[in-house]
């Protein structure tokens, strides 16, 4: 698991996952923690037919938060849309719940979903990554994705083959990260 590593999108080409790879990857997610059981996140698959409407959102968010946007800035926004074969789109519920669990555990499950799916991916030999940026709840997003008023875009999770990889980055040591109670 020490090996996984992030994989941008525009470094994954088809074949995507199977739909028994992305069974086995959806069934990674469903065993995160959940405190409560209250199951504060979804994942929406967007198929290759719906990126086009992706795109346009995409491009429609950054024309709202830069009016001066260029040509191609815009056409950048659009083709973030088509990078990798297989888009997942991570959206946590901010909205009240039953019992209540605080929103930052709500993001924590929602985070332990998205790692066991991220470490599946790399155990099928399958490249994934992460991304987000301003456009996650542009209203553009949401209208495309149909969220619900309680529901947050938090990022996309982008799997496929690896075409080239970046030089690793440099990890942090243990005795950097973990220190003892005194």
């Amino acid at each position: 698991m020490c090996a996984r590593s992030h994989i941008a999108p525009k470094r994954l080409v088809a074949p995507g996952p199977t739909a028994e790879e992305l069974d086995l990857i959806f069934t990674a997610a469903a065993q995160a923690p959940d405190h409560g059981n209250i199951q504060p996140w979804r994942f929406i698959l967007v198929p290759q037919e719906k990126r086009a409407a992706l795109g346009q959102a995409f491009t429609h968010a950054l024309q709202e938060r830069d009016a001066n946007a260029s040509e191609t800035e815009l056409n950048i926004a659009y083709e973030k849309a088509f990078r990798a074969p297989c888009l997942i789109l991570a959206v946590v519920n901010q909205g009240p719940t039953e019992p209540e669990i605080p929103y930052h555990e709500r993001q924590i499950a929602l985070g332990c979903a998205i790692q066991n799916m991220l470490l599946m991916a790399h155990t099928l030999s399958i490249g994934s990554g992460i991304t987000s940026g301003q456009a996650m709840n542009s209203r553009f997003v949401r209208e495309v994705f149909r969220l619900t008023p309680n529901e947050e875009a938090m990022c996309c999770l982008t799997f496929g083959q690896v075409i080239t990889y970046k030089s690793k980055r440099k990890r942090s040591n243990v005795s950097e990260i973990v220190s003892s109670m005194e």
